[in-house]
């Protein structure tokens, strides 16, 4: 499921929009070549707002004497003057002035009506910040192939950022999991920062994870460098790194096999207390399961399940004799202990 929509300015991820200009004024750059390709191929809405917004700029040419699209124009040439001197510029303000001032003289309403009300205060930042944004709703999944091959896949709820695509490949976890397929480039070094720290690859997969006040990396193989604050450690295959808020991390042994398995629709629990793995249920479905029995979610549990089935996990928990499930409400599931109400 993808939910890789077109962004406000404010955001940071760049609409057609801003595309359009960041490709006119650097077409010979095959990096912002190969991330605007990433960014159509991500969701077939982009293609859309593409042809929007390229189709209105071919059209302003047969309204190029009019005075609405010659002094929007000037506009435009004199904003990128100033990019020139000032590299971190925000892009989408000309393109969008332009092409809403042809918009009027053409007809072409919808496009306008599509266009953030504050486009002029509110533009995407330069490139050099945020270049593609990749974001999935609760219960949706989203996998994404880049131009040198590498591969990264978004888990429920999740939000990465391509910030570098040049000597370095530069990613940020701005929240939920992420799973990182990489290319090997020995001479471009792929970097994900996450929650203040940053993991540095080669040719690896790894998975990123960032919660509120907490977050962690797991290596499913190759070797990654983890590095906050001066301090840095090297992980290898099946070792799991995790931080809570400012306190030391913890490293474990994980099982490979289990590291990644929501990327097949599944999530696998070892011994685990109900109430952690409820909470991990609860993160794919926007229909949740509460426990307030404090005896009932320490109660330890293994079993596999699948992501975004809360009726079917609650249904499994009865049949075997672990728990009730009552409805409180249509979108909520509490656990019960069998003896009693």
């Amino acid at each position: 499921m993808n939910d890789n929509q077109r962004q406000n300015g404010h955001s940071g991820s760049p609409d057609a929009a801003s595309w359009f200009v960041q490709l006119q004024r650097r077409p010979d750059d095959s990096g912002l070549r190969c991330a605007f390709e990433a960014w159509l191929a991500a969701d077939p809405s982009h293609a859309a707002q593409w042809a929007q917004v390229s189709g209105t700029w071919e059209h302003l040419g047969d309204l190029k004497d009019e005075p609405e699209i010659l002094a929007a124009r000037e506009a435009l040439r004199a904003e990128l003057a100033q990019a020139q001197r000032r590299p971190k510029m925000r892009w989408a303000a000309g393109i969008a002035a332009i092409a809403v001032a042809g918009a009027a003289a053409l007809g072409i309403g919808s496009w306008r009506q599509a266009q953030p009300k504050t486009a002029s205060s509110t533009s995407p930042p330069a490139m050099a910040e945020v270049i593609a944004t990749y974001r999935t709703p609760v219960g949706g999944q989203q996998a994404v192939t880049l131009e040198d091959g590498s591969r990264i896949t978004l888990s429920t709820a999740s939000e990465v950022r391509l910030t570098e695509w040049g000597a370095r490949r530069a990613f940020t976890v701005v929240q939920g999991e992420v799973f990182f397929e990489v290319a090997k480039n020995p001479q471009r070094p792929f970097v994900v920062s996450a929650a203040g720290r940053s993991v540095t690859a080669l040719g690896t997969a790894f998975d990123v994870r960032v919660d509120p006040g907490q977050w962690s990396v797991s290596l499913i193989e190759g070797k990654i460098r983890v590095a906050t604050r001066g301090t840095s450690i090297d992980l290898t295959p099946g070792r799991e790194l995790t931080q809570i808020g400012d306190q030391p991390w913890t490293i474990e042994n994980r099982d490979v096999a289990r590291l990644a398995t929501w990327r097949e629709g599944h999530l696998m629990f070892d011994n685990r207390p109900l109430g952690s793995i409820v909470q991990e249920m609860n993160r794919y479905s926007t229909r949740k399961v509460q426990i307030a029995d404090p005896a009932l979610a320490a109660k330890p549990l293994s079993g596999r399940f699948k992501s975004g089935d809360v009726t079917g996990f609650v249904e499994t928990l009865e049949a075997y004799g672990m728990a009730r499930g009552v409805e409180t409400s249509s979108t909520t599931i509490e656990l019960r202990p069998l003896s009693g109400e």
